[in-house]
C-alpha cells in the first residue's frame, strides 16, 4: 500500500509538467537564416516570414545548438547562385508582363538585365538564345510604349544578332509600323517588303495600302486593299473596303459614283463609330459625284453628337446648298458656326450663311449679318495680336504639363478623322508567345480592329485640360494644320525625347518603390522577429516555471521515497535477521536432536532429520542472499526507477531552457541592432534608386522645357497664319456687307422709281 501510494504521488506530481513529457533526446532547434539575394532575384526577392512559435535567428551569423549533452552545431545551407536559370526566370517574367499589357514593368525588368555587370547572353556557356530573347522583348516593350528611337536601335541589334532568327518576321512588321507612324512612307513600304512569314499578312498589306494612299499612289493602294480583302481578316477587311472606295475616287474623280456604289454594302452593315465614318465618306463621294440629295441624306445619318458630327453637318450644308435648298443650307451653316466656333470651318460657314442670304435676295438681313461678322473678326484679330505671346507661352506649358501637346499635331485634325492601330498590332500576345516558344505562328492573331480618331476625341482631350488654359488662348489654333511641313518632324523628335525622359523617370520611380517596399518588408520581418522572440521568451519562462514546480515536487517525492526506501530496507533487514536467527536456532536444535537420537534412530528418522537440517540451511542462506541483494531489489522497483528517470529529464529540460534563453537573448540583440541600422539609414540600392530618380527628373524637366519652347513657337506661328486668314475673312465679310448695302440701295432706288407718279408726255413738235 505504501509503495502504491508513493507511485500515485509521483505520477500526479511529476507526470503533468511539459518537461517531464519530452523525449530523453529532443531534436535540435534549427537556426533561421535570412534569404540570400542572388543576381537573378535581387530586384524582386522578399524576406520570407519566419515560421511562428520558434526561436529565430535575426541574421545569417546566428547559430543554434541542440539542447543535448553533445550540443550538435546546426548551420544553414545557402544555395549556390545560378546565373543562367536566374536570367531565364527574369526573361519569362518580363514576357508575362508584356503579354499582360504591363510594358513598363517589363521594361524595368529587361533594362535591369541589359545593364547588368555581367552582360546577359554573352557568356559562351549560356544558352545562345538568351540574348536574342532579351533584345526581342526589350524591343517590343519600347514599341508598345511608343519610344521609336530606342525601338529602332534594339530592333537593329536583334536583326544583326539573329538575321534568320525566330523573331525576324515580328520585328520587321514592327519596323514597318514604326516607319508609318513617323510618316516615313518609303521606309514603311520597304520594310513591308521584308516582312515575310508574318502571322497575318493582312496588317502588312493594310499599312502598305495606307502608305500608298498617302503618297498618292492610288493604284498600289487599291492593290493592297484587294489583298487585305482576300486575306479575310475581319479586323481589317471593312477598313480595306472603305479605303478602296476612297482610292478609287481619288485616283479618278470621274469614278466617284462607282466608288459610292462599292461603299453602299458597307454603309448598310457597318456599326458603331466606323458606321459614322463610312456614312460621312459616302456623303463626300456622293457630293463629288454631284449627287447632292444623296450626299445630304448620307450626311444626315451621321450622329450629330458623335465625333464626326461637325464634318457631317458641314458636308450636309454644302450638299443642300448645291441642291438648291438654300433655307436648310443657311440654317446648317449658321448652326455649325455657333456650335463649333473653334474649328477651322467656322469662318467659311459664317460667310456662306451671309452669302445665301444675298443669293436669296435678303440683302437687308445680309448687310447687318456681314457687318456683325466683320466686327467679330476685328475684335478677334485685335485680341490675338494683343495677348498672343503671353497666352501662347502659358498654353504651351499647360499642354506639355498635361502631355496633350500631341493633340495639336494630330494629322488631318481639320477634317476630324485619323486611323489608329492598336499598340500591339502585329505582335499580339499569341504572336509573341508563339515566337518566344519557337512554335508555328497562329493562323489568325487576336487582332484588335483599328479605331477612328475624330475631332470629337481631340475636343475631349482639350476639354480635360481647359481649366489650366488661359481664356486669352483661342483654341482655334489647336485645330489648324501644322505651320510648316517641318513642324511635325520637329515635334516627333522632341516628343521622343520627352517620352524617353518620362519612361526613364517612371522606371526610376518604380525601382525606388520596389527598393522601399523591399526595405519595408525587411523592417516588418525584423519586427515580426522581435514579436516572435518575445513570445518565445514568454513560452520559455512558462516552461521554466513548470520545470521549477516539477523540480520542487520531485524533491518532495524524493525525500518521501528515501524514507520509504529506508523503511522498506529496515523491514527487509528485520525479516531477514529473524529468518536467519530462526534458521540458526533450528540448526542447533536439530543437531542436538540428532545427537541424542543417534543410537535409537532408524533410517527414516535420520532421513527426516537430514531434510530438516537442509531446509534450515536453505532458509538461512536465502535470508543472507536477500540481505545482500536488498538494495538492488529496491532499486529495480518501478517507483524508484521512475524517480531517477524524472531526475534525468529535469536536468535536460533545465539545460534546454537555459540554452533557449541564451539563444533568444542573442537573437533579440541581433534583431534590435539590425532593425536600428535599417531604420536609421537607407540601403545602398535605395540610395542608388533615389539618385537615379533625381537624374531622371532633371532630364525630364529639360525635355519638358524643350517641348514647351517648340509648342510655343508653333502656336505663335499658327496664330500668325490664323491672323492672316482672319483678315481675309474680315475682308470677305466687309465685301459682303458692302455688296449687301449696294443691293439694299439698288432695291431702294427701284422701289422709289416704282412708287413715283408717271411723268406727263412731252408736247409734240
Amino acid at each position: 500500500m505504501l509503495l502504491r501510494a508513493l507511485l500515485a504521488a509521483i505520477v500526479l506530481g511529476v507526470g503533468a509538467p511539459l518537461a517531464a513529457q519530452q523525449p530523453a533526446t529532443p531534436p535540435p532547434t534549427p537556426a533561421v537564416k535570412k534569404p540570400a539575394k542572388t543576381a537573378k532575384t535581387a530586384k524582386t526577392a522578399k524576406p520570407a516570414p519566419p515560421p511562428p512559435a520558434k526561436p529565430l535567428a535575426a541574421a545569417d551569423t546566428i547559430q543554434a545548438t541542440a539542447p543535448t549533452s553533445s550540443s550538435t552545431l546546426v548551420t544553414a545551407v545557402v544555395p549556390a547562385p545560378d546565373q543562367a536559370r536566374g536570367v531565364d526566370a527574369e526573361v519569362r517574367a518580363a514576357l508575362f508582363d508584356l503579354v499582360s499589357d504591363r510594358p513598363l514593368t517589363a521594361l524595368s525588368r529587361l533594362e535591369w538585365l541589359a545593364l547588368s555587370p555581367t552582360p546577359v547572353g554573352q557568356d559562351p556557356t549560356a544558352d545562345r538564345h538568351t540574348r536574342e530573347d532579351l533584345l526581342f522583348l526589350l524591343a517590343e516593350s519600347y514599341f508598345r510604349l511608343g519610344l521609336s528611337s530606342a525601338f529602332q536601335t534594339v530592333a537593329q541589334q536583334l536583326l544583326i544578332l539573329a538575321p534568320t532568327g525566330r523573331y525576324v518576321a515580328v520585328v520587321q512588321m514592327q519596323l514597318m509600323l514604326d516607319a508609318y507612324r513617323r510618316g516615313d512612307l518609303a521606309s514603311a513600304r520597304a520594310q513591308a517588303a521584308k516582312a515575310t512569314g508574318t502571322p497575318d499578312a493582312s496588317l502588312a498589306e493594310f499599312v502598305v495600302g495606307l502608305a500608298a494612299y498617302r503618297a498618292g499612289d492610288f493604284p498600289a493602294a487599291r492593290a493592297s486593299d484587294a489583298a487585305v480583302i482576300a486575306g479575310g481578316n475581319p479586323a481589317y477587311v471593312p477598313y480595306a473596303r472603305y479605303m478602296d472606295a476612297l482610292a478609287t475616287a481619288q485616283g479618278d474623280p470621274s469614278r466617284a459614283g462607282t466608288a459610292l456604289d462599292s461603299l453602299q454594302p458597307l454603309v448598310a452593315n457597318a456599326t458603331g463609330p466606323f458606321a459614322d465614318q463610312v456614312r460621312l465618306a459616302a456623303a463626300q463621294l456622293a457630293y463629288q459625284a454631284a449627287q447632292y440629295p444623296v450626299a445630304a441624306q448620307f450626311a444626315a445619318q451621321v450622329s450629330a453628337n458623335g465625333g464626326l458630327g461637325p464634318d457631317a453637318m458641314l458636308a450636309r450644308a454644302w450638299s443642300l446648298y448645291r441642291a438648291g435648298q438654300f433655307d436648310s443650307s443657311a440654317a446648317l451653316f449658321g448652326e455649325y458656326a455657333v456650335r463649333w466656333p473653334q474649328l477651322p470651318g467656322r469662318d467659311e460657314a459664317r460667310l456662306m450663311h451671309g452669302q445665301i442670304l444675298l443669293e436669296q435676295h435678303h440683302a437687308a438681313s445680309a448687310e447687318p449679318y456681314f457687318a456683325q461678322a466683320a466686327d467679330s473678326l476685328t475684335t478677334e484679330i485685335a485680341a490675338m495680336r494683343g495677348h498672343l505671346n503671353a497666352a501662347a507661352a502659358q498654353a504651351a506649358s499647360a499642354l506639355v504639363a498635361a502631355r496633350a501637346a500631341g493633340a495639336i499635331y494630330v494629322r488631318d485634325a481639320e477634317t476630324g478623322k485619323a486611323l489608329m492601330l492598336a499598340p500591339d498590332a502585329g505582335a499580339e500576345g499569341s504572336v509573341v508567345m508563339a515566337a518566344f516558344n519557337a512554335s508555328p505562328p497562329p493562323a489568325l492573331a487576336d487582332t484588335t480592329p483599328p479605331t477612328m480618331l475624330t475631332v470629337g476625341d481631340v475636343q475631349a482631350r482639350f476639354a480635360a485640360i481647359a481649366p489650366t488654359l488661359s481664356p486669352d488662348v483661342p483654341q482655334r489654333v489647336f485645330y489648324t494644320a501644322a505651320s510648316s511641313p517641318r513642324a511635325y518632324a520637329d515635334y516627333l523628335v522632341s516628343d521622343q525625347a520627352l517620352l524617353a525622359a518620362d519612361l526613364a523617370a517612371a522606371v526610376a520611380q518604380f525601382r525606388l518603390r520596389m527598393a522601399l517596399g523591399d526595405r519595408a518588408m525587411r523592417v516588418a520581418a525584423l519586427k515580426n522577429l522581435q514579436l516572435l522572440v518575445v513570445e518565445g521568451s514568454a513560452n520559455l519562462n512558462e516552461q521554466s516555471r513548470q520545470i521549477a514546480t516539477t523540480s520542487d515536487s520531485q524533491d518532495v517525492m524524493s525525500r518521501r521515497l528515501v524514507a520509504a526506501r529506508q523503511m522498506l530496507r529496515d523491514a527487509m533487514d528485520r525479516q531477514t535477521s529473524n529468518t536467519r536467527a530462526s534458521a540458526t536456532h533450528n540448526l542447533h536444535t536439530l543437531d542436538s536432536l540428532r545427537a541424542s537420537l543417534s543410537t535409537i534412530a532408524d533410517a527414516t528418522d535420520r532421513e527426516v532429520l537430514a531434510t530438516e537440517i537442509q531446509t534450515a540451511g536453505i532458509y538461512r542462506e536465502l535470508a543472507e542472499k536477500i540481505r545482500r541483494g536488498a538494495d538492488s531489489a529496491i532499486k529495480l522497483h518501478p517507483v524508484f526507477g521512475l524517480r531517477d528517470s524524472i531526475a534525468v529529464r529535469l536536468v535536460r529540460a533545465r539545460s534546454s531552457s537555459t540554452q533557449g534563453q541564451q539563444l533568444l537573448v542573442a537573437n533579440a540583440t541581433l534583431v534590435t541592432v539590425d532593425l536600428a541600422r535599417m531604420e536609421a539609414t537607407e540601403s545602398d540600392p535605395t540610395r542608388a534608386a533615389r539618385r537615379a530618380l533625381t537624374v531622371a527628373e532633371q532630364q525630364r524637366q529639360e525635355a519638358e522645357q524643350r517641348m514647351v519652347s517648340l509648342v510655343n513657337e508653333e502656336l505663335r506661328a499658327r496664330a500668325a497664319q490664323m491672323v492672316e486668314a482672319l483678315e481675309r475673312s474680315r475682308e470677305a465679310a466687309d465685301y459682303g456687307s458692302a455688296s449687301a448695302a449696294f443691293f439694299v440701295a439698288v432695291e431702294a432706288k427701284a422701289t422709289e422709281s416704282a412708287a413715283a407718279p408717271a411723268a406727263a408726255p412731252a408736247p409734240e413738235r
